[in-house]
């Protein structure tokens, strides 16, 4: 990793970014589909480190002749788009403090976090967002103005003023500019940065406050990885959350990298950008890799049988290597030829995903299986598990190339202190944890031990040399009426590379065993259900058929081979509809709800256990 410094205070995030649009000022820093006045298209477009400055700096001073000042909370309310970008950066050049807000949050949530945070502006993509505000706006005494990033959005309000406009205002007042770039080499690592609410599972969301420290917590682990300023990350993940915002926005900067910036996380559109960007970085959650595996094996499908033949000959060649490389152990002169020719096989495959560039890759925000890490790895894509929380910033552990442990997230970053309690909670002491919840003293001193730890919510054991392995959540242990502790996630994650699976939730808490909700990947199933005549009306229709039931009983079966005896599912139902945040059943970072399914889906809950197994 290269170091850099500057004029401004490089501890700093925007420092780092000034600093970096001196230094490379014509380098490409973010590409993305947004033309630079907001209007998304099919042709990609490029943002250097200069016109991005240029643009963070007349809307930093846009904002001040609003009436933005030093400590004000601003929103910042979309997809991830440069202007988003530009919103965060413009808010830190004035030593104010940026609040994201998920682009689908509900309009109740929307009016807690502006209310909570008192924020002064809240920048919104466009009508859905400006909509939900203005629904609270009356709720809201210290919001000023609603800025809006869309260029075509016409709605009306005596809030409301476009982007441009204050872009506008900014660039027409030059002494004023030449004020924030005081204001700018001002900011102080101990300056509040962020406030990022949780999107907990139960009550409301907690305002988590991280300042600049916090955030500069996460470079160490740059050390340990060879990022350098060629590097192109795939910023698909909301940059709302802290882990799209760390991994990707500031890490990019940092390294004075190229971002590719995505505003969704539909399927399809990553796979199309994928093969648009191949990028050379790429932090992602499980599911998101879990359906990288799945399309890879859908490629490879649709290959002629001998091709076909070859390429799981080269999975499992690869993997004999991988697994020897993981224990540190030599690979056999004959294993290496074999493996030169599986990497010409992989080399192919990659390429048609859009994988054949990547060279670093992460996977966070909940657990994975070993299984897919060892796929990937078979294949040439190192995939380094680690764990954090909104409230570490994110990062506490991470796998890295020279301490890679297969079902382990990683030893702790530097400066990290871990420790496991008596009832197996894991303990975090270091840099990276949070300030505190803003305005919620309560919660913030319940979060901690009294020597000072934070508590993780998470079960975990450490061994000798400090690797970590996470077992489950302290409050969603399912404990059966025959006093058996059953942690879910590790038995649901067993059916995620299922390419029929598309969510699935365990439950059986006080009940003398297991039962399962499955939801399918309706697009798969409707197309295995052409194939094999399988006639209905409906997605309703569709999941009561004999034949499909028999595929998902089949499913189980599998699953259940692996467990034991009290772990295994007895009964299951296949649900017609997704689990969606918009329906309560998910959190914004795609989290399951339990208690909300639980009294959800109660009836068909009932009807598992009706008549006992």
């Amino acid at each position: 990793m290269t170091k850099f410094s500057g004029p401004f205070n490089e501890s700093t995030i925007i420092g780092t970014s000034r600093n970096r649009s001196f230094q490379f000022p014509n380098k490409v820093y973010l590409r993305s589909h947004f033309d630079k006045d907001g209007r998304k298209t099919k042709e990609l477009h490029d943002l250097t480190y200069k016109e991005l400055e240029q643009e963070i700096r007349a809307l930093g001073v846009g904002l001040y002749l609003l009436g933005g000042r030093q400590s004000d909370r601003v929103g910042v309310f979309g997809h991830n788009t440069p202007r988003w970008i530009a919103a965060v950066l413009a808010t830190l050049a004035g030593r104010g403090t940026f609040v994201p807000i998920y682009p689908s949050s509900k309009t109740e949530d929307v009016w807690w976090i502006l209310s909570d945070s008192e924020a002064k502006a809240v920048f919104c993509e466009g009508k859905e967002q400006i909509e939900k505000v203005l629904e609270v706006k009356d709720k809201l005494p210290n919001l000023k103005w609603i800025i809006v990033l869309d260029p075509d959005e016409k709605i009306k309000d005596e809030k409301i003023i476009s982007y441009a406009k204050v872009m506008e205002k900014g660039r027409a007042d030059k002494k004023l500019g030449e004020e924030l770039e005081v204001k700018t080499k001002e900011a102080s690592p101990d300056d509040l940065a962020a406030i990022i609410y949780t999107s907990g599972t139960t009550g409301r969301p907690k305002g988590v406050m991280l300042t600049n420290n916090n955030f500069n917590s996460q470079r160490v682990i740059s050390d340990s990885f060879d990022f350098n300023t060629d590097d192109i990350w795939f910023g698909h993940l909301p940059m709302c959350h802290v882990f799209g915002l760390s991994s990707d926005l500031l890490n990019s900067g940092q390294q004075a990298g190229t971002l590719f910036v995505l505003e969704s996380v539909e399927t399809e559109y990553l796979r199309a950008n994928l093969r648009l960007c191949r990028p050379t970085v790429m932090s992602s959650v499980p599911r998101l890799w879990e359906k990288v595996y799945i399309q890879i094996n859908s490629i490879v499908s649709t290959k002629k049988p001998f091709e076909q033949k070859v390429f799981h000959w080269a999975v499992g060649v690869g993997k004999e290597c991988f697994l020897l490389k993981m224990d540190k152990k030599p690979v056999p002169l004959g294993l290496k030829l074999k493996s030169k020719v599986a990497g010409a096989v992989f080399k192919k495959v990659r390429g048609e995903a859009g994988l054949d560039r990547l060279r670093i890759c992460h996977t966070g925000g909940g657990p994975v299986s070993p299984d897919l890490i060892v796929f990937f790895g078979a294949i040439g894509v190192n995939l380094y598990q680690g764990f954090g929380l909104t409230e570490t910033s994110p990062v506490t552990h991470t796998c890295t190339p020279a301490n890679h442990k297969l079902g382990y997230v990683g030893q702790p970053i530097p400066g990290t202190e871990c420790k496991i309690a008596d009832d197996g909670e894991i303990l975090i002491k270091g840099p990276q944890v949070m300030k505190g919840y803003f305005h919620n003293e309560e919660a913030t001193k319940a979060a901690f031990t009294p020597d000072g730890f934070f508590m993780t919510g998470d079960i975990g054991e450490i061994t000798p040399d400090g690797h970590l392995r996470i077992t489950d959540r302290k409050k969603e242990l399912i404990i059966t009426s025959g006093g058996k502790n059953i942690p879910p996630q590790p038995i649901e994650i067993a059916f995620n590379t299922d390419p029929f699976v598309e969510q699935i939730f365990l439950s059986g808490d006080n009940r003398n065993y297991l039962v399962a909700l499955l939801v399918p990947d309706f697009v798969r199933l409707k197309e295995w259900a052409k194939e094999k005549g399988v006639e209905y009306t409906s997605q309703e229709d569709l999941v009561k058929k004999k034949p499909v039931l028999d595929l998902y009983r089949k499913s189980v079966d599998q699953v259940n081979q692996n467990l034991a005896k009290y772990e295994t599912i007895k009964r299951f139902a296949v649900l017609p509809n997704a689990f969606t945040e918009a329906g309560g059943e998910l959190t914004p970072t795609l989290k399951l709800k339990r208690r909300v399914i639980e009294k959800k889906y109660k009836n068909v809950i009932e009807s598992l256990y009706a008549g006992g197994e």
